[in-house]
């Protein structure tokens, strides 16, 4: 047996199994590889490229295992490039997506100062830290600060309670009325 580590199946006698002095390969092994190298284990052959054995065989062997660690080689930088292609591209998305999230916060922000009667919400809008959770809190706190930014909520002085005309009219004008609301009058 070689230096890596082959079973062999329990129906052979270990006197049938000849062991060369110098090879480490039994004579069946021996035979195996000049007969059909195509069915040698990957321990054999290992074992024949180490040890030369068969030397049209190994390389063309050799020659294939270059051929294909070539094309290995090509497809890892083709899979590199496209790697640092893709990471590029996922850089400026979410170069873009940050950007997007600051616009959306700052017009929430501008919409609570809106919504508060602030006269420069775009102003005011930069007094508020980034790490505000409470943004609502804040302008109420920011609005008792500096009531001069802010816009008194107009008050109402009259009721805004509309009689309905329709309630007092005579049948007749209330099919005037019905006329005219169809005809857009």
């Amino acid at each position: 047996m070689s230096g890596t580590q082959d079973i062999i199946p329990a129906e052979q006698n270990s006197s049938e199994i000849v062991q060369s002095d110098q090879t480490g390969i039994d004579e069946n092994e021996k035979q195996q590889v000049t007969q059909n190298p195509e069915q040698l284990t990957p321990a054999q052959k290992m074992d024949n490229l180490l040890r030369g054995s068969s030397s049209g065989y190994l390389r063309k062997e050799i020659e294939k295992l270059r051929k294909e660690s070539a094309r290995y080689r090509i497809a890892s930088k083709t899979e590199a490039a496209q790697k640092l292609e893709v990471m590029k591209k996922a850089a400026e998305v979410q170069k873009e997506l940050d950007m997007l999230k600051e616009s959306n916060r700052n017009l929430k922000i501008m919409r609570a100062l809106d919504k508060a009667g602030c006269i420069k919400s775009d102003l005011v809008s930069k007094d508020i830290p980034l790490d505000c959770e409470d943004i609502d809190e804040f302008i109420k706190n920011y609005k008792d600060a500096n009531q001069f930014l802010f816009k008194n909520p107009p008050e109402s002085i009259g009721s805004t309670f509309k009689t309905s005309g329709t309630k007092n009219l005579t049948p007749a004008q209330r099919m005037d009325a019905f006329i005219r609301a169809a005809a857009g009058r």
